[in-house]
């Protein structure tokens, strides 16, 4: 398999993607952080060369993803989330979608949509700041994720779930 055809060099990049909150798109998302793993140990036996005999299948650590939000569209997200749940935005659960696109032809081999989707999203902390100067009133929001895609693949084992 080859690389991709892009269309006139264009390349994804900030002004690609799009966020989406329970299936609504929101603008004021500057910035998405996210890290998962999995942890796999090799299992030896009485092999004479040493060689392992396989590993396990793991534990998949999807990590806790960030986001950096402008401070208005933070707090009407989290007017819309403590809505349904008295007055808690940290009890709602809700489906965060960063997709990567850009508005070109559909040829065989050209750049497809990439999808993120991270699922069972909570908040479970934010950071708040103020200084003085013309930089953007932001909010730094860590959450707590179940479980992280990327265009339906997965890093953890799907046939075990």
């Amino acid at each position: 398999m080859s690389d991709l055809v892009r269309i006139n060099n264009t390349i994804l990049s900030a002004t690609s993607v799009r966020f989406l909150i329970n299936g609504g798109p929101w603008e004021g998302i500057l910035a998405l952080d996210f890290d998962q793993k999995r942890t796999r140990k090799k299992v030896y036996g009485a092999r004479r060369s040493g060689k392992p005999l396989g590993r396990t299948s793991g534990k998949y650590e999807p990590g806790e993803p960030t986001l950096t939000m402008l401070k208005d569209s933070y707090d009407a997200l989290t007017t819309d989330l403590a809505l349904p749940n008295a007055g808690s935005y940290g009890d709602a659960e809700f489906t965060l979608v960063a997709q990567w696109l850009e508005p070109v032809p559909s040829l065989v081999g050209a750049i497809s949509p990439i999808t993120l989707v991270l699922s069972a999203c909570c908040i479970s902390g934010d950071k708040d700041s103020y200084a003085e100067g013309v930089d953007e009133a932001v909010v730094e929001v860590t959450l707590d994720v179940m479980d992280i895609t990327r265009n339906g693949k997965s890093l953890y084992s799907q046939i075990r779930g």
